[in-house]
């Protein structure tokens, strides 16, 4: 049971990742429909600014001094670089919903068989927590491209290799919770 859900699972993500270009099209439309309705409101007020702040932490380490302004509503890092100040938005688009929400979908699926409900629960809670560190390494690996090489680069990583380390994860995390977490009742 385990070997064919986790195949599934695998096939889904291989078609999502063979048909990215529209999936960066549907994104976008979603996008704009969240943007005209203002459900993003929430997320852009209370969770980017955190979002931010982590992600100020992670780039340190590499030589990157990550300010953080007090009331833009625009420019979510200022990064210091020879004297010079960079602005970085950091958008409510750009913390990681779209995954976070494949990951939802892919629990309808994993989750499929005569599991215990704790084991379920444990798989929730690394799968969102996992999801979540994925998506700050994301924001950071971005920031460190942007700060250290160009533009182009940065949209190379934003809009293609983001999606396919979200589904690396993917593919990780459900190996994984099949391996060792998951018990099936008795």
């Amino acid at each position: 049971m385990k070997k064919r859900v986790f195949k599934r699972i695998f096939v889904i993500l291989a078609i999502l990742l063979s048909v990215m270009p529209v999936l960066a099209l549907f994104s976008s439309l979603l996008t704009s429909i969240f943007n005209h309705m203002e459900w993003y409101v929430l997320l852009q007020k209370y969770v980017v600014p955190f979002e931010a702040r982590l992600v100020a932490v992670l780039v340190k380490p590499v030589g990157i001094n990550a300010l953080i302004p007090q009331d833009s509503a625009s420019v979510s890092l200022i990064l210091e670089k020879s004297g010079e100040f960079i602005p970085v938005a950091i958008e409510w688009n750009c913390i990681g919903w779209q995954s976070m929400l494949l990951l939802v979908l892919t629990f309808s699926i994993g989750f499929r068989g005569n599991y215990k409900m704790m084991s379920k629960m444990e798989a929730i809670v690394i799968g969102v927590l996992g999801t979540f560190l994925v998506n700050l390494f994301r924001m950071a690996l971005i920031v460190v491209v942007g700060y250290y090489w160009n533009s182009f680069a940065v949209f190379i990583i934003h809009d293609y290799f983001a999606t396919f380390v979200a589904f690396v994860w993917m593919v990780f995390f459900w190996w994984f919770v099949y391996g060792f977490v998951l018990e099936e009742k008795a």
